[in-house]
This record gives structure tokens, C-alpha cells and sequence, in this order.
């Protein structure tokens, strides 16, 4: 039963759920039929759009594209009209800017570049043309417009171009050397604006004309002004010292002991000279009158040996060399100020030409006036001194010149290498003409046998020379380059072979003298000019060795002539044997005498006639050769004292004894009734003579 009812209650309740299903799809049958109805009505509506809008569309896009048609019609319109307005301002600016291009900048630079630029883009336009007539206008305006720019430019310079007085020039040197200089000669005001025209002209190609007109003024200012200081210093005689080489602003520290260290070495020159000098003259002191000649060499010698730099004319071109630097220094500031970087060199090169024209015109003459000059050995050897003292300053002067120009510019900085080269050259022919005129001295011997003034002017020169050894080895080793004597410096290089070559040319100017003074002894041949050729070459020789032996220059000769000073040494001695030969005359008679005692045994009683007369013919010829001696001497001049008391002692060596063996042995025989007249000189009182001779 329960099985039965089970399956009736399944069945009722599957109809129920049938049923329900049945409705629900009707349901959904429904739905859809509405969904259809309602899906062709949408797409009923859609396509009814569509149309409306294909219809929209088809009256629109002609309309859209008339727009677009329009707006670039009036674009092109508007570009036509702008193009219009510039041809036509091209056409019309000559008009527009005649009056201000021909009146120039005036006071308002900057506008006047701007129309200068409208200007050029005129030029460019036309230049696309073929409006030769527009054309010609507005480059006519535009040269116009450049040219009144260049004069304004020159009125600029011309406004700081005036030559500075010789007293302002000066007193520029002197601020220079303690570092103060103005270096803004010109106004700011004026330097921007001239900066502003050189730029410019720069940008637009145009830089060389305006280069040369700047550098051209320049030039003839700095030129003239050193015209005029060139002439204020001709006409005074104020003396200057030259500051510039040790006091410039770039060695500014190390200027003070510069200075110091060339004092502390020219005053001992000075004083080793004036010692050698005064020892000479106190070694002449005794001798009265007859060292007149020797004092007075010697005195002039101490005033002025040592202080050769003072020569006036090189001295004035030390000074024009300073102001040559400072004002070259002055411009060469002026020109960071004014041009750019890369101009700055090219117009400072164009600049300094004038000037240094000028300052080689002065060299020239200034060398050609010493070289020309007579007596080089002697009076001439200050201007000489003053070529050296000029050639250091070049020297000292590198760092000013490395100053002035960039390190780019070494090709450039050769330029003032053309001045040292001139005094260069002056110095290597004033070393020839000096050894020209010892080897070529006419003077006659001087009296007494003195020494010869030019032994002292050798010498004296020589030792001047050394005061300017910085500058003296280089000309030196320039002579001997010249003389082709280069393979004598013993491979010497440096400061030792300018030494080396300094000492080979002061061994020349020795060998020369020693020539020429033995060509002034060789002229006498007598017996009594033997004598006194004896006492020239000794005087000469040993004035020589004296003065050496106390000075640098013997250590300077050796180097290159070891055996210098031996070789005098034994001319000395060869001249003493000379001089003692003046006894001859006396020993002569003497030793006659003798040998005739010797084979004729004189008695000493009473004597045969024979015996009489020889010694009356012996004392007469021994009175005669000392009176002969006693006169000689007294014409001989020995201004050393050390030499007198060797020539004394000599003389004393090589008679005295003889003499008192022959006074002893015959003075008391008796020979003659006129004793006096026979026997005048005891062996004391010839002695005697010979201690005062001299």
C-alpha cells in the first residue's frame, strides 16, 4: 500500500511540474514574440536614421569643403599683403634711414647697429633680385653706414692716439716698475663701444680694415712719443736708471733682490779694481815727476773703469727701451679690453711695427756711432760697455717679453729678437775693432820706458768686460763662432764654453798686446835703446802679471792658455837679463884690467909708464860707462816699487862685487897726480847710485 501511494504522489506532483513549465514557456513564447516586434521596429527607426543622416550628409560636406576653400584663400590673401609690406619697406628704407646712416652712431651705438642690420637684410634681398638700381642704393647705404662706423671708430682712437709728453712717458715707466700702471688709458664708456663696433665688424667680415686702422694709430702714438723722449733726453744731461727688465709687474717679488744682488756685485768689482789701482799708485808715489804718466792713467782708470754704464747714449736707449715695453704693456692690456681673443694677437703684431721700426733705426745708428768711434780700447770702451749693458737688459727682459705675448705667439716674439740681434752683431764688431786696434797701435813707446797706456787699456778693458759676463760669454762665443774657432772650447758646453770663449778672446787681445808692444821696443837697436827696450818690456810684463795675479781674469785666461803666466814669467826674466847686460860697459873695462894685472903683475910701488897709462885709460873708461849708467838711469821710468828694488838689487848683484875687487885692488896705486880726476867713485858711493836710480 505504501509502495502504491508513493508513486501516485510522484505522478501527481510531475504533472504539477509540467504544468508549471508548460506556463513558463508560454511565457518565454511570449517574450519572444514582443522581442521580435520590438527588435524590427528598432531596426525599422535605425535604417530611417541612417537615410536622414546620408541625406545630412550629402547637403553639409559641399559646404564644409567651400569653408576650407575660403580660409586658405584669405591665408594666401594675408601672406600676399605681409609680403607686400616688405617688399615695399625694402624699397622704401633707403629713405627711411639715409638721414640716420649718413649722421652716424652719435651717442646711441646699439639703435644704430639695429638699422644697420635692417639695412644689411635690404642688401640680402635685393642681392635675390633683379632690382639693380634698389640694389646699388641700399649697398651704397650700407658702405655708407660701415664707413661712418670706421670713423667713429677713429675718433675714438684718435681721442686716446695724442704722443704722450717725455714726462708723462717717464713717469709711466716709473709707476710700470712699482706695479701701478693705468692700464685704462682710454674710458670704459669709450671701450665698450669701440668693443661693440670691433665686434661688428667681425661678425661681419669686415675686421682687417678696422685691424689696421687701430694698430696704425696706435703705432704712430707709441712711435712719436718715443720720438719726443728720445729727444728730451738728448737735450739733458739728468741720468736715469733703467727699471723696466728687474721691476716689471711680472717680477715684481723678485725685483728688490734683483736689484740688491747687482749692487752687492758691482760694488765688489768696484772695489777689487780701485784696491789693484791703488796699490799701483801708491807703488809710483816715490817717484816724483817721473811717474806723472802712471799716476795719472791709474787715477783715471779708479773713476771710471767700473762705472762704464753709465755711458749716456746707451744709456738713453735703455731708458727708450723701457718706455718701448711699458707702452707696448699699456696698449697690449688695452687690447683684452677691447678685441676679442683671437684678434688680439694679430693686432698687437701689426701695432708694434712702427715702433719697433723706429727703435731699430735708433739701434742701427746708435751701434753704427760706436763702431765708428776711435779709440775704442780707451775712451770708446764706455759706449762698448753700454752695448753689453743693453744686451742684458734684453737678458733680464725675457719674462716682460713672454709677458706681451701669448704662448701661441713664439714665432711673433722673434720680432724684438731683431733688436738684440742688431746689438748683437755692434758687439761682436766692437770685440773685433778693439783686438783691430791693439794689433794695429801706432802710439809711440812711452817715455821712459813706462808703462804703455795701453797695456792699462787692455787690461782695464778687460776687467770692465767682466762686469757684464751674463752678456760678454754670449758675444764671445759669437766672435769665436765668426773666427771659426769653435773646435778650441774643448767640448765644452753652456756657461763653461761661454767662459772658455770669453777667456779665448781675452788670450787674443793679450797675445796682441804683447806683439804690439814688443814691435814698439824692437824700433831701437842702440846699445842704450837696448837697454830701455829691457825696461819697456819689463815695466809692460810686469804690470801685467801684477794686475793679473790679483784679478778673476787669470783664472779666465788659463782656462783656454794654461801656460799664460809662465810664458811672461820667462819674457821677465828674459827682459832682466836684457837690462843687467847694461853693466856691460862697465864690467867690460873692469875685466880688462884685470886679465891685464893677470899677465902683467902691477906692482904696487912704484909703477912702469906702461902700467900707468892703462890704468889711467881703465879708470877713465870705468868713470865713463857709471856716468853713462848714472845718466841712463835717470831717463828710465820704473813705476812699481817692487820692480824698482828688483832691478836695483839685480844691478847691485851684477856689479857691485866686481867693482869692489877692481876699486881694491887698483885705487890706491899710485898712477896719477890728478887722484880726482881718476878715482871719483868709491864702491859705496857707486852703490849708492845704483839704490837712487830709477
Amino acid at each position: 500500500m505504501t509502495g502504491g501511494s508513493n508513486t501516485k504522489m510522484n505522478t501527481r506532483s510531475s504533472e504539477v511540474k509540467l504544468q508549471e513549465e508548460k506556463r513558463r514557456l508560454e511565457l518565454l513564447q511570449e517574450s519572444l514574440s514582443r522581442s521580435n516586434a520590438l527588435t524590427s521596429g528598432m531596426v525599422s527607426t535605425l535604417d530611417n536614421f541612417e537615410r536622414k543622416l546620408q541625406s545630412l550628409d550629402e547637403l553639409v560636406t559641399p559646404v564644409y569643403e567651400a569653408t576650407n576653400e575660403l580660409h586658405l584663400l584669405l591665408n594666401n590673401v594675408d601672406q600676399s599683403l605681409s609680403l607686400v609690406d616688405s617688399v615695399l619697406h625694402y624699397y622704401d628704407i633707403c629713405e627711411e634711414l639715409t638721414t640716420t646712416v649718413s649722421s652716424g652712431p652719435g651717442g646711441n651705438l646699439t639703435d644704430y647697429l639695429g638699422e644697420l642690420g635692417r639695412l644689411e637684410d635690404a642688401v640680402r634681398y635685393f642681392k635675390r633680385t633683379e632690382a639693380t638700381r634698389e640694389r646699388e642704393r641700399v649697398l651704397k647705404l650700407f658702405d655708407l653706414g660701415r664707413k661712418r662706423l670706421v670713423e667713429e671708430t677713429d675718433k675714438l682712437i684718435l681721442r686716446y692716439a695724442n704722443p704722450l709728453q717725455p714726462k708723462e712717458t717717464l713717469d709711466l715707466v716709473e709707476t710700470y716698475a712699482k706695479n701701478t700702471t693705468d692700464l685704462h688709458a682710454m674710458q670704459e664708456a669709450d671701450m665698450r663701444i669701440l668693443q661693440s663696433i670691433i665686434e661688428w665688424f667681425n661678425s661681419h667680415g669686415f675686421k682687417q680694415g678696422l685691424i689696421d686702422s687701430y694698430a696704425t694709430k696706435r703705432g704712430t702714438m707709441i712711435r712719436r712719443s718715443l720720438q719726443l723722449l728720445a729727444e728730451h733726453l738728448g737735450k739733458t744731461s739728468v741720468r736715469r736708471i733703467s727699471t723696466v727688465a728687474t721691476s716689471s709687474p711680472s717680477l715684481s717679488q723678485k725685483s728688490t733682490h734683483n736689484n740688491e744682488t747687482l749692487k752687492r756685485q758691482g760694488t765688489k768689482i768696484s772695489d777689487m779694481g780701485r784696491r789693484l789701482m791703488r796699490t799701483s799708485a801708491h807703488s809710483t808715489g816715490s817717484r816724483g815727476n817721473n811717474s806723472s804718466l802712471s799716476s795719472s792713467t791709474t787715477t783715471l782708470e779708479e773713476n771710471t773703469v767700473f762705472d762704464s754704464n753709465d755711458d749716456r747714449e746707451t744709456n738713453n736707449y735703455k731708458l727708450l727701451l723701457d718706455a718701448f715695453i711699458v707702452l707696448l704693456q699699456r696698449d697690449r692690456d688695452l687690447l683684452n679690453y677691447v678685441f676679442m681673443a683671437d684678434l688680439q694677437s694679430l693686432v698687437f703684431t701689426k701695432l708694434i711695427e712702427l715702433p719697433l721700426v723706429y727703435m731699430r733705426e735708433e739701434a742701427q745708428s746708435l751701434c753704427e756711432s760706436i763702431e765708428r768711434s776711435p779709440r775704442k780700447i780707451d775712451m770708446g770702451k764706455f759706449a762698448i760697455y753700454g752695448i753689453f749693458s743693453i744686451l742684458r737688459w734684453f737678458l733680464r727682459s725675457r719674462p716682460v717679453f713672454a709677458k706681451l705675448y701669448q704662448e701661441s705667439d713664439v714665432a711673433r716674439r722673434q720680432q724684438f729678437t731683431t733688436l738684440s740681434a742688431t746689438f748683437e752683431q755692434s758687439a761682436v764688431a766692437c770685440l773685433r775693432g778693439i783686438l783691430e786696434e791693439i794689433t794695429t797701435d801706432s802710439s809711440p813707446r812711452s817715455q821712459g820706458g813706462n808703462v804703455h797706456p795701453l797695456t792699462s787699456h787692455v787690461l782695464a778693458f778687460m776687467e770692465g768686460l767682466l762686469a757684464y759676463e751674463d752678456t760678454a760669454t754670449i758675444i764671445a762665443s759669437r766672435y769665436v763662432e765668426q773666427q771659426q774657432q769653435r773646435s778650441s772650447s774643448g767640448g765644452a758646453s753652456g756657461t763653461d764654453k761661454g767662459l772658455y770663449d770669453l777667456g779665448t778672446y781675452f788670450a787674443q787681445l793679450v797675445r796682441a798686446l804683447h806683439i804690439t808692444l814688443s814691435k814698439k821696443s824692437d824700433d831701437h837697436n842702440s846699445r842704450n835703446d837696448a837697454t830701455m827696450r829691457a825696461v819697456f818690456l819689463l815695466n809692460n810684463v810686469n804690470y801685467l802679471l801684477k794686475r793679473l795675479e790679483n784679478s778673476p781674469l787669470l783664472a779666465l785666461l788659463q782656462r783656454c792658455q794654461p801656460d799664460l803666466k809662465s810664458k811672461y814669467e820667462a819674457d821677465f826674466q828674459t827682459s832682466l837679463r836684457d837690462f843687467t847686460k847694461c853693466y856691460t860697459p862697465l864690467v867690460l873695462p873692469i875685466q880688462q884690467m884685470l886679465e891685464y894685472d893677470n899677465n902683467h903683475h902691477i906692482p904696487d910701488g912704484k909703477l912702469r909708464d906702461r902700467d900707468r897709462e892703462q890704468l889711467k885709460e881703465s879708470f877713465a873708461a870705468v868713470n865713463a860707462a857709471i856716468d853713462s849708467i848714472r845718466q841712463q838711469f835717470s831717463q828710465f821710468i820704473i813705476s812699481d816699487v817692487d820692480l824698482r828694488d828688483r832691478l836695483r838689487s839685480e844691478g847691485k848683484a851684477a856689479i857691485i862685487d866686481l867693482y869692489k875687487r877692481y876699486y881694491s885692488k887698483f885705487a890706491h896705486k899710485d898712477f896719477t897726480k890728478n887722484r880726482d880726476k881718476y878715482v871719483r867713485y868709491e864702491p859705496r858711493a857707486f852703490e849708492i847710485i845704483i839704490e837712487n836710480s830709477f
